[in-house]
């Protein structure tokens, strides 16, 4: 989840688990400082000030477990074994004050307070010599099972750790204004100065272990409300606490009374609170501008795109019909040359190369069908004195009669092809008439182009033909050859000579 954090998030989400490790580390070595004090005699280490509550060995021994605890448990995957001693220990935290609690309330002592140290301090309380304080126990109770908590349900764990640090500052504020009520119940010992601080810094310590739940997922985040309350909680308690200090030191010096200092108090803390809600509202005010100014130039990118697709969807439509044109003339230009090197470009007809593929083809189907064929050798005479005599162009004109003649007198179905400039060759397959007949109706369509006048210069065609039955399978090159020297044949003795 972390991945998607900015940069500023991640900055202070290390910041924050920096905090965790100190606090965890301070805490163990207060703890540590305070039982070497008893174990060496060293006044100042168990009470800091001569004359100020001490630090019980049982509460020093309950902060070196909660430090241990919260510092075993930093790590975002801690390893089972890792995972059990925190338990171990915040266990051990939450038992002790719990014990002490149930002595309190009972009245009975369990014989905990001394178990590890005899106190052979001056304690005006006598009767429990060694015992910590009841809100030292309320506070090691909270502690232990925000830290038992820790990692598994991380929003109970700091609510619990809440409880811890509110305890602590309610003693802290009696230190501060030397209010002894609000560090001390009933007749029962005080909390040490050392012991609040720690478990202030213990709590807070808890909370920033677990950046991404509950109320610290907010000071962390980039929102409005982490913005203000960044800024806010650094500041309020150092004015709060400082303005009080200093109204309580003017009237400590005679310089007014109590009604004068609330009075002050009530106008410190009004304008205070005004400069606060001006500050909150002016943050808010400018995020609202920052976030109206990000709508309205979000607003033009997405006018500006929508106009960018509109223009590109536009080119790409211009761009598809140019597309599709150019497909369409490929495609023309792809069946012309298809169709040019299947067919005589002159007459039409299908060329050498188409009439072979489809000659061989239908053999192979007539065989299959037993199916009879004709196979007609035609060539057109006189064509080379023609284009001698009157020009090419005449040529082709005589050519191009043949071909009409030749397309009229055949079926459909016959394949029709010039396979030279004057010869012609015709697979006519399951024709069902006489080779004779078929060769009569074309010689008498040659006669009849010739009397009507359609064509300036005779047409006379040379014809041979045989028949392929079913049964045989000579190659077309054989049966081309014989149908030709039929059609040789059959002008020699028309015309006498050969002519070409």
């Amino acid at each position: 989840m972390e991945k998607t954090l900015s940069p500023s998030m991640h900055t202070r989400l290390r910041f924050l688990r920096a905090f965790a490790w100190c606090a965890a580390c301070s805490v163990a070595l207060v703890g540590v400082a305070a039982l070497s004090g008893w174990v060496f005699g060293i006044g100042f280490l168990k009470s800091v000030v001569p004359g100020w509550v001490t630090m019980m060995v049982n509460t020093a021994c309950t902060l070196i477990a909660a430090g241990l605890a919260l510092g075993v448990g930093l790590p975002t995957a801690p390893s089972h074994a890792r995972l059990l001693l925190k338990q171990l220990l915040a266990g051990l935290v939450t038992l002790v004050g719990l014990l002490t609690l149930m002595e309190y309330i009972s009245g009975v002592n369990l014989g905990i307070d001394q178990l590890l140290m005899t106190d052979d301090s001056t304690t005006k309380l006598a009767n429990h010599p060694g015992r910590m304080a009841p809100a030292t126990a309320v506070c090691a109770v909270a502690s232990g099972v925000s830290l038992l908590l820790l990692g598994l349900r991380p929003r109970l764990s700091q609510a619990f750790a809440l409880v811890t640090l509110l305890t602590a500052l309610v003693a802290l504020v009696g230190y501060v204004f030397d209010v002894g009520t609000l560090r001390t119940v009933g007749a029962y010992t005080s909390m040490a100065i050392h012991t609040v601080t720690s478990f202030m810094l213990l709590s807070l310590g808890i909370m920033a272990a677990q950046p991404l739940a509950g109320f610290i997922r907010v000071l962390v985040s980039d929102t409005a409300g982490g913005t203000v309350a960044r800024s806010m909680l650094a500041s309020i308690p150092v004015v709060v606490f400082s303005t009080g200090v200093l109204l309580l030191f003017g009237e400590a010096q005679g310089l007014y009374d109590n009604r004068f200092t609330l009075a002050l108090l009530a106008t410190l803390s009004m304008v205070f609170l005004t400069h606060v809600i001006v500050r909150i509202s002016t943050r808010l005010h400018r995020v609202d501008l920052s976030r109206e100014q990000a709508q309205r130039e979000l607003q033009a990118l997405n006018a500006m795109l929508e106009h960018r697709v509109v223009e590109r969807t536009q080119e790409l439509e211009v761009a598809n019909a140019s597309l599709v044109t150019e497909i369409a003339e490929r495609k023309r230009a792809e069946d012309d040359i298809r169709r040019l090197s299947f067919t005589d470009e002159l007459t039409g007809l299908h060329n050498r190369r188409s009439f072979f593929l489809l000659a061989e083809q239908g053999l192979k189907a007539a065989r299959r069908n037993n199916l009879a064929s004709l196979l007609f050798f035609i060539d057109l005479d006189g064509l080379k004195r023609t284009n001698d005599t009157f020009g090419h162009e005449a040529g082709d004109l005589v050519i191009t009669a043949a071909a009409q003649v030749l397309k009229a007198g055949f079926r459909d179905t016959d394949v029709v092809a010039r396979i030279g400039g004057d010869e012609f060759v015709v697979l006519a397959i399951g024709a069902g008439e006489l080779p004779e007949v078929i060769s009569a109706r074309v010689q008498a369509l040659v006669d009849e182009l010739n009397r009507s006048g359609r064509c300036r210069y005779p047409l006379s065609l040379s014809i041979g033909v045989i028949s392929c039955q079913p049964q045989e399978l000579r190659p077309l090159d054989e049966l081309l050859a014989k149908a030709d020297a039929l059609m040789y044949a059959n002008k020699q003795q028309r015309h006498g000579r050969v002519e070409r």
